[in-house]
């Protein structure tokens, strides 16, 4: 018979290193940080840091836009909302891969929202966000002041293209010329809550009912001289969310 010795708890051992180093970044928040944060947030020494990033960097788990700053790779910008009853589209395996595919054809930022129809002024929430490896995204962001994060994660309808979009297909939208021309195009662009970055957004539908968005975030250049093939990306993936939506309708999606 083998007697074995009772677990004594010791020094970390290198795969426990990999795990607290990635969840020290992740603690940190959206963008990059200074290497001395993260060495800080662990107490590990530099040199075991630096060796667990870089090999983070050459496995595309963080991202090294400049020396001694670090950021995850791959990152939401939120978890899903909590007490949200009307969710936008079914929270399932489904809607993370549809956002991700969408990223990976497009390049840019993807965020979904959610239609927030209670109290005297409607807003969209963003439920979730799919950022991929947009490194310059998570810098611009961290650069901003709180209040901008806020209003990327919830805004009045009027604020951008995500609730511009919500606002023109509600019963009650003014047949104003600029809602007819986004019904007329099922889709919308505007400025976004971050500076120097736009946003293109289209309506997300449980049945005839518009429930949410989803929209690209990019910076203008590249949203201008890709808009002819970014917009039928986004209004077919809005179109298969819609669907999968309890009760939803097909949409109907035209290119621009």
């Amino acid at each position: 018979m083998t007697i074995e010795a009772p677990f004594e708890p010791g020094e970390p051992t290198s795969h426990e290193r990999v795990f607290r180093v990635y969840q020290a970044v992740e603690e940190l928040g959206a963008g990059v940080h200074p290497m001395w944060r993260i060495i800080e947030n662990t107490k590990y020494t530099k040199s075991t840091v630096h060796r667990i990033l870089s090999a983070g960097v050459r496995a595309d788990a963080f991202v090294h836009p400049r020396q001694g700053q670090y950021g995850l790779a791959r990152g939401r910008l939120v978890t899903p909302g909590e007490g949200l009853t009307d969710s936008a589209v079914s929270d399932d395996g489904v809607l993370y891969r549809e956002l991700a595919l969408l990223q990976r054809q497009t390049a840019q930022v993807v965020l979904v929202f959610s239609a927030v129809l209670i109290g005297a002024t409607s807003t969209r929430q963003c439920l979730h966000s799919n950022i991929a490896k947009r490194a310059d995204f998570q810098t611009a962001l961290a650069r901003c002041p709180p209040s901008v994060r806020d209003r990327l994660i919830r805004a009045p309808l009027h604020s951008d293209a995500a609730g511009l979009v919500i606002q023109a297909y509600l019963d009650d939208a003014p047949a104003s010329s600029y809602t007819r021309e986004i019904r007329a195009e099922g889709h919308a662009l505007s400025q976004s809550p971050v500076p120097g970055w736009e946003m293109l957004a289209a309506p997300l539908f449980r049945g005839r009912t518009v429930t949410g968005a989803l929209a690209l975030m990019g910076l203008p250049a590249q949203i201008h001289r890709h808009r002819h093939g970014y917009v039928p990306a986004l209004m077919q993936t809005a179109a298969r969310m819609s669907r999968r939506s309890e009760g939803a309708a097909a949409m109907t999606v035209s290119a621009a």
